[in-house]
């Protein structure tokens, strides 16, 4: 146990000489006098990355037609297009509301409202996951 402790000592003696010597023979490099010019017109060169400008993640156009959509939608509402809910009754829920499931529980009733409201949040979360899956990814690029 002992010879190991000395035989440490020793190595250890030897690298600190070792380094020591290396460290003298050495001069020490000092840069040029126009370094820092010369740094200032490297960093001064160098373009903002793509990276960090900021992109939307709904672009101007996508706006725009999503106004249009909506101005359509509620101006043809105001102005006679719904006459009850005449372009709703084409439509067919009856598989949603008469199935298998519904007529176990008969004793709980859907109303068209629920359902509309069910369909909406369904369609809007469908849409959105893969809007949100692209932002990420390409948040996460390198």
């Amino acid at each position: 146990m002992k010879q190991l402790k000395v035989m440490q000592d020793h190595t250890e003696q030897h690298l600190d000489k070792l380094a020591k010597k290396v460290m003298q023979s050495t001069a020490l490099e000092t840069p040029s006098l126009d370094f820092t010019a010369h740094l200032m017109d490297k960093v001064q060169g160098i373009s903002i990355s793509d990276i960090t400008e900021y992109k939307p993640l709904i672009s101007k156009t996508a706006w725009f037609v999503i106004a249009i959509l909506i101005i359509g939608c509620l101006s043809y509402g105001l102005f006679g297009g719904l006459e009850g809910l005449g372009w709703f009754d084409k439509i067919d829920l009856a598989a949603i509301s008469n199935n298998k499931i519904t007529d176990a529980i008969s004793g709980i009733t859907i109303s068209k409202t629920l359902m509309y409201a069910i369909g909406m949040c369904g369609l809007v979360f469908f849409i959105q996951i893969p809007i949100m899956k692209h932002f990420l990814d390409k948040r996460l690029e390198y």
